[in-house]
């Protein structure tokens, strides 16, 4: 500890400001911290792979390896371990929680994917710079974004995730939400995000108000989105006694018929028309007559169609200005109230009094997907949209540590498929041997044969195709360009010209 103390000290007094002091007393820990823990795993591995040792696996060999922690990097030695059945095992890797191909720890992976998820990758870099001893580019911040995207997918949609759930919960009602957001794609493509919400209402907390027990499912493609959900609802709640609230905007893929597969064996379905896009649309349609348009929804919160058809007309009525278009916008209006219009019954019309009831929330709670992915003409390639949706997605359904603590925890398949991939790039990637080969042989026809013969034009056009003749002797080959063409040839660069026939021949 004193000689600690006198090296620090060292340090301080070597440094002639407050900032480059105090940079290099946080050098000096990173160092000290990383020493120190590249003794402890020295130790841990001699016990950890004890234990191996009597699980009949053996030391194959040791390697070195450098991880960053969020402490600084550490480089360790640890060993290789082996089985009779040629299975592969780092000890230290496995108690560490340290990945194949990653040279960052666990919990570097989780803070930069939360940061990732709140700002641009190029800001990470720098939060990453000012507060620790390392350093870490923009690029590979999208890296490990990527990577921890990859790894919850892999463990978020396997059928096996769900396995440790024994009791379903049984709640009486639960409000299922769907809806799409439109992102923008590299080449001047168009994404769209497919989410799905399911809570069991909302509770005030100060004067905000939370949902409670909220899920969110968000794909680029709708079907895996839907599975999921579907997935989850069935996995985590009894329906047999629960009236479903479902709300959505009527646009394809979000219709009821798909909430009520969704709600399936439930006691109860209700489904609604999003009230943000019956608003929207009337202002839209409605854009001429703007005193009209508060009446009109009023109209539709009593649940009053001959109210609602009184609107319409007096909309007619009132028409001074591009008369048509006025007119067409309100045929489309009507047409719209009436396919909605089953859906745009109010709760308490349906008999529904839940002080809980939480409806209409899925336009606010894009806002976790659209602020980070929408702003500044920011584009967006499929693998890095996913992998940044499934990180917003399992950091708001608290589910991001409990996935990253999981050490391979694979299922049996995927890892024996893994094993089979992995073994057929080795066997691809091994040079083939040497195998001395022959080469072409020059082939001809024998003479004899008379020229103006089938069999002598034949022969006669094959010895025109071999436009270079394999002379070993370049004296022997001049002397027979000479005679063939009967004029002379010159030789320059290695090459011989032939004026008469304008082609270029190399010698071999």
């Amino acid at each position: 500890m004193d000689s600690i103390v006198t090296d620090l000290v060292e340090v301080m007094k070597k440094e002639t400001n407050f900032l480059a002091r105090e940079r290099a007393m946080m050098i000096f820990f990173t160092q000290l911290i990383a020493t120190i823990t590249q003794l402890a795993f020295q130790t841990l591995d001699e016990e950890i792979c004890a234990q191996c040792k009597k699980e009949g696996f053996r030391v194959d060999r040791k390697s070195e390896r450098t991880i960053t922690f969020l402490f600084g990097p550490v480089t360790y030695v640890r060993r290789r371990m082996k089985n009779q059945a040629n299975d592969i095992r780092y000890p230290l890797d496995e108690f560490l929680g340290i990945r194949k191909g990653l040279r960052y720890s666990s919990l570097v992976l989780r803070n930069v994917a939360q940061l990732g998820s709140n700002m641009v990758y190029r800001h990470v870099s720098q939060a990453i710079d000012c507060l620790t001893s390392w350093q870490m580019s923009h690029q590979n911040v999208q890296q490990l974004v990527v990577k921890t995207g990859e790894f919850i997918q892999a463990r978020s949609t396997h059928e096996s995730r769900y396995d440790g759930v024994i009791t379903k919960k049984k709640v009486p009602y639960l409000y299922l939400e769907g809806d799409g957001v439109k992102i923008n794609g590299q080449k001047k493509q168009s994404l769209e995000v497919h989410r799905f919400q399911v809570c069991e209402g909302s509770q005030k907390v100060g004067n905000r108000s939370e949902m409670i027990a909220p899920h969110f499912v968000s794909h680029l493609n709708r079907q895996k989105a839907y599975k999921e959900m579907m997935a989850y609802l069935q996995a985590y709640y009894d329906l047999s006694h629960t009236v479903v609230i479902s709300n959505s905007d009527g646009g394809s893929g979000y219709e009821k018929a798909v909430f009520d597969e969704l709600a399936l064996g439930c006691l109860r379905h209700e489904h609604f028309r999003d009230r943000y896009h019956v608003h929207r649309k009337i202002k839209e349609r409605m854009a001429f007559v703007p005193q009209l348009q508060h009446r009109m929804i009023r109209a539709i919160e009593h649940y009053d169609w001959q109210a609602v058809q009184l609107v319409l007309d007096t909309s007619e009525s009132l028409i001074e200005e591009k008369e048509a278009e006025a007119l067409e916008h309100l045929r489309l209006l009507h047409h719209y109230l009436q396919r909605s219009w089953p859906y745009l019954k109010s709760l308490k019309a349906r008999g529904i009094r839940d002080p809980k009831a939480c409806i209409g929330t899925i336009e606010s709670t894009h806002r976790k997907i659209t602020y980070r992915m929408k702003r500044q003409g920011r584009l967006w390639t499929t693998t890095g949209a996913q992998a940044m949706i499934r990180v917003i997605d399992s950091l708001r359904n608290q589910e991001l540590e409990g996935w990253l603590n999981q050490y391979e925890a694979l299922p049996d398949d995927v890892v024996a498929q893994e094993k089979r991939w992995h073994a057929m790039k080795r066997w691809v990637q091994k040079k083939p041997r040497f195998q001395a080969h022959e080469g072409a042989f020059k082939g001809q026809i024998g003479e004899g044969k008379a020229k103006s013969a089938p069999l002598g034009q034949f022969a006669k056009g094959l010895n025109q195709l071999i436009m270079t003749p394999n002379f070993s002797n370049k004296n022997l080959f001049l002397l027979e360009m000479m005679r063939a063409n009967r004029t002379k040839v010159r030789l320059k660069n290695n090459f011989v010209s032939a004026p008469k026939d304008g082609f270029f021949i190399q010698p071999q």
